[in-house]
């Protein structure tokens, strides 16, 4: 059910291995005792993207991991320093003027479907 999705700008697929980012990003979730079977990670390349004072030349990479409602602030920070530090050491390891971010949102069990 979590839902790891890596935004990314599409320059960084020569010099990072985003496959392999994607496969760090599901094993440190699933290093935080979430069942790797229920989890779902995916990247979206951006072919068009603006970041700080670099403009269209910068590079950026940014995960939203998406949770059902419910668990404590104190989790989702254990879960969103995991995945954050997969992304600094990664992506920023190769890149390191790309700037990297992470959000944490919650999903409203009502509605989510599976």
């Amino acid at each position: 059910m979590p839902h790891i999705i890596l935004e990314y700008s599409a320059s960084l697929k020569g010099a990072v291995d985003i496959d392999a980012v994607l496969v760090n990003l599901h094993e440190a979730l699933a290093g935080q005792g979430i069942d790797i079977a229920r989890i779902k990670t995916r990247g979206i390349a951006y072919s068009h993207t603006v970041v700080a004072d670099k403009g269209a030349d910068g590079q950026m990479a940014h995960v939203t991991l998406q949770l059902l409602e419910g668990r404590d602030v104190d989790t989702r920070k254990t879960y969103a320093a995991a995945l954050y530090d997969v992304l600094v050491q990664r992506v920023q390891g190769q890149c390191p003027e790309c700037k990297v971010t992470l959000d944490v949102r919650e999903m409203c069990k009502d509605t989510y479907c599976m």
